[in-house]
């Protein structure tokens, strides 16, 4: 589907939606749909069309399309010229063509389509029958090269009408001073919208949208050829449906894709014209309805409740007074208070075991007198035996001590406000069993006065408490995991890490011990190389001190984290692994003491994913553009943002909004949970990780997270 201008345009987006709906219900076999945009409007000279030529033919060079749809009359001379260069020898099929444009073109004999006549001498007939005292006509159009065909046609038609208007052509105008002089306009004049896709001063616009500007500002009702301006203030005139052209252009399109020869098949005209009216419009500009042409299709009119229910109204009324000449009002008011009771008490226990059933407990608290009504589910949650009174303070007695001024500041706040009050507290029974329970209450007001009752629910919760817990340590032991397959797959850098150190220590040692053998031993040598070893030894111990931290399991420990110290100390333990893979990193720090809080190890291992994964993003980038970025910087919602970006082949289509999905990979060991792990953990500590494609090349991955600011004192 090629469309002439971009998606704004409604009239293209229609026959686009009429013709796909179309071909998808009566395709006997998959289609695939393809659509461009060539943005003609904006866009008209010759060096803009041969780049968007090239664009398509270097798009569809390899597998060209079956049939091309075009969407817009300027899109069909666009393909005329281009064709053989696009797609060679396929067929065409056209929509929104008038017979002058088909004309013309001399078009070659597989290109078909729907030839819309867009006829304004039957638009000014409906203007002339709705205002029949109407003796000055304004014809509106702009300046691009749509506008100015419409124009020509304009201006033959009028003159080859009987009836003679006093015409004002408001043609080539800026659009400021097109809506100063439409807004001028005498009232009982008429006005007729063509189109305006560009002003004198060139820009571009969408018709329908000036539609219902000039509709906005304008003292007489507007017409036009146009259905998708209806609705945006026009009164309407003789248009044609474009889901309807979408749909006949779609059964030429079938037609073809059956094997039929386009060259056979004739252009046919649109058969969905009809007059059309907006009757708010016509409110508006206060035109009678009975003076619209025989079959005109109405508008946005809503029906009275006569109109619509006539029928139910009158045998309404019918009822209704029949049942009041039979039944008194004294039966009438007994039988309803007798049916209200009984759904009352009916709605009471339904309720009641629906609660029951779902091991919910119903409560209500009397404040003046201090009484507590509760169901049973109430005293098997609390283990408050049967035959014990129901007090408040005997629920308050078996709440957890530690959560016992949870429960009791939520009652308090219940009482101070009509939204309802949620806690997790945790009850002891009295056989020494711990269970969470979900305390739910809210206050009601009586009178304006201060709240008297309170009503709740308590739910036992425990399962689902005990199901968190478990999900909490399973996503600890998969984190782990991942940090060891992680740490794994840099098993031979680290090696080699640990490795240089130990050598150093060796080389050293042995020289020492070749100075004490000498008779009159360097001690200053010997000094030297004792140092060496101490700083090679801390070295070593560094990087070993790194990887039992990365390795330990535990429970998340949160603390003041330096963002640019983890940076570094992340890049030092992937120090040779970079150097193996022929990758240089390049830093870009905010000189600020970035702090955060949150757990480091945590942080570093979503820090460590993320390197990793850049780096085998450009296993196939040649050596000399191997590149990663790394740059930390302050934004103005008081995060801190963390990007990582590499020149690797970026993120395809077909990967882009999977990335995070569990168990989704690209790599051909991956297990698909890293950056899913990734994203948790940033979620876990507030902040928000987004993976996106380089304008120059390459995918850029960003995570922010809150800034701590540093306590008085701290270092």
């Amino acid at each position: 589907m090629l469309h002439a201008f971009n998606y704004t345009f409604p009239a293209t987006t229609l026959i686009a939606d009429g013709a796909r709906k179309r071909l998808l219900e009566r395709s006997p076999q998959p289609l695939e749909i393809d659509a461009d945009f060539l943005d003609l409007a904006r866009n008209t000279d010759a060096e803009y069309e041969s780049r968007v030529a090239m664009f398509l033919r270097l798009k569809y060079g390899k597998r060209p399309p079956d049939v091309v749809i075009t969407l817009g009359s300027a899109a069909l001379p666009f393909i005329v010229r281009h064709r053989d260069d696009i797609a060679p020898n396929v067929p065409v099929v056209f929509t929104s063509v008038s017979p002058q444009t088909h004309n013309a073109l001399r078009l070659p004999a597989n290109i078909v389509g729907i030839i819309s006549e867009f006829n304004l001498d039957k638009t000014l007939a409906l203007a002339e029958r709705l205002q029949p005292d109407a003796s000055r006509l304004f014809v509106v159009s702009g300046s691009g090269d749509v506008d100015r065909r419409w124009q020509s046609i304009a201006r033959k038609t009028i003159e080859d009408r009987e009836r003679k208007f006093e015409v004002t052509y408001l043609f080539d105008r800026s659009y400021a001073k097109l809506i100063e002089e439409v807004s001028n306009i005498p009232g009982d004049a008429i006005v007729i919208y063509l189109t305006m896709f560009a002003d004198s001063e060139r820009n571009a616009f969408v018709p329908a949208q000036v539609a219902g500007s000039l509709a906005a500002v304008s003292p007489a009702p507007l017409y036009a050829p146009y259905d998708t301006y209806i609705g945006n203030g026009i009164v309407g005139g003789f248009v044609e449906n474009f889901e309807s052209v979408g749909v006949r252009a779609a059964d030429l399109t079938l037609q073809i894709l059956a094997g039929n020869d386009s060259a056979a098949i004739a252009p046919q005209p649109d058969p969905g014209q009809a007059y059309r009216v907006d009757y708010r419009a016509m409110v508006r500009w206060k035109l009678q309805e009975s003076r619209l042409p025989p079959h005109t299709t109405v508008l946005f009119k809503e029906p009275t409740i006569w109109t619509e229910f006539r029928g139910t109204v009158i045998a309404a009324i019918v009822i209704v007074a029949v049942q009041s000449l039979i039944v008194g009002a004294l039966l009438a008011q007994r039988r309803r208070r007798f049916r209200a009771e009984t759904l009352l008490r009916e709605s009471e226990e339904r309720m009641t075991f629906a609660a029951a059933a779902a091991n919910i407990g119903l409560w209500q608290f009397d404040r003046h007198r201090n009484e507590l009504w509760a169901t049973e589910p109430c005293r098997a949650i609390f283990g408050i035996a049967r035959d014990a009174p129901l007090t408040r303070d005997a629920f308050l007695s078996v709440i957890h001590p530690d959560d016992l001024q949870t429960a009791t500041r939520l009652l308090q706040k219940s009482f101070e406000t009509e939204r309802p009050a949620i806690s997790d507290v945790r009850i002891v029974l009295p056989d020494g069993e711990v269970r969470w329970v979900r305390m739910r209450a809210r206050s009601r007001l009586e009178g304006g006065t201060r709240p008297g009752h309170l009503g709740g629910i308590f739910i036992d919760i425990t399962e689902q408490k005990s199901a968190e817990a478990e999900v909490a340590l399973q996503r600890l032991e998969v984190e782990h995991l991942m940090r060891v397959s992680v740490l794994g797959e840099l098993s031979g850098s680290i090696a080699h890490e640990v490795n240089q150190p130990l050598t150093a220590i060796l080389s050293n040692a042995q020289a020492a011990l070749h100075l004490l053998a000498q008779d009159s031993p360097d001690l200053v040598e010997i000094r030297d190389a004792l140092e060496d070893i101490v700083h090679e030894d801390n070295r070593a111990g560094e990087v070993i001190h790194r990887l039992r931290t990365l390795l330990k399991k535990g429970e998340r420990k949160v603390e003041n984290v330096n963002i640019n110290d983890l940076v570094r100390s992340t890049i030092s333990l992937l120090n040779s692994e970079l150097i193996g893979r022929d990758i240089d990193v390049r830093f870009d720090l905010e000189n600020s003491a970035f702090l955060t809080r949150g757990d480091s190890v945590q942080l570093q291992q979503v820090l460590l994913n993320l390197v990793m994964n850049a780096m085998d993003a450009m296993a196939s980038t040649p050596i000399g553009q191997r590149f990663i970025f790394v740059s930390t910087r302050t934004a103005q919602t008081g995060t801190v943002d963390v990007l990582v970006k590499d020149r690797g082949h970026g993120i395809g289509p077909k990967e882009n909004g999977r990335l995070f999905e569990p168990f989704y990979t690209t790599k051909d060991n991956g297990l698909g949970l890293g950056l899913t792990l990734c994203s948790t953990i940033i979620q876990a500590h507030q902040g928000r990780l987004d993976l996106i494609n380089e304008e120059g090349g390459g995918a850029m991955a960003i995570f922010s997270l809150p800034i701590q600011q540093p306590a008085i004192g701290d270092a």
